[in-house]
């Protein structure tokens, strides 16, 4: 879209759209300095930790008979990528790249 991603995450912050992700943990490559994104997604947890957490809260949920397509679908997606050479290593806010590239496949 031509947004400056530093600038964007400037007004989020200062709206009702602040939240961890845009002002801590920012999936977004060098809009946050020492974090995994501003490193290549190198360090922080990575895709098959969080892989294997979504798998066990969807395994709960079940044993409790609780809906969670959302938990359901992110589990999908990070197993897939838990089980990618390329992505299974690095920090779980490398999915902004994979839904990126996806978007410019189309």
């Amino acid at each position: 879209m031509g947004l400056d991603a530093k600038k964007l995450a400037s007004v989020i912050n200062t709206s009702s759209g602040r939240c961890w992700s845009s002002d801590t943990y920012n999936p977004v490559p060098n809009v946050i300095d020492r974090v995994p994104s501003s490193n290549n997604y190198q360090g922080g947890f990575s895709c098959a930790l969080i892989a294997k957490d979504l798998g066990i809260a969807e395994n709960a949920s079940s044993a409790y008979n609780a809906s969670i397509p959302l938990g359901q679908m992110a589990h999908k997606i990070y197993d897939s990528l838990s089980q990618s050479s390329e992505f299974s290593k690095l920090d779980f806010g490398v999915i902004y790249q994979h839904i990126k590239n996806l978007s410019y496949q189309k």
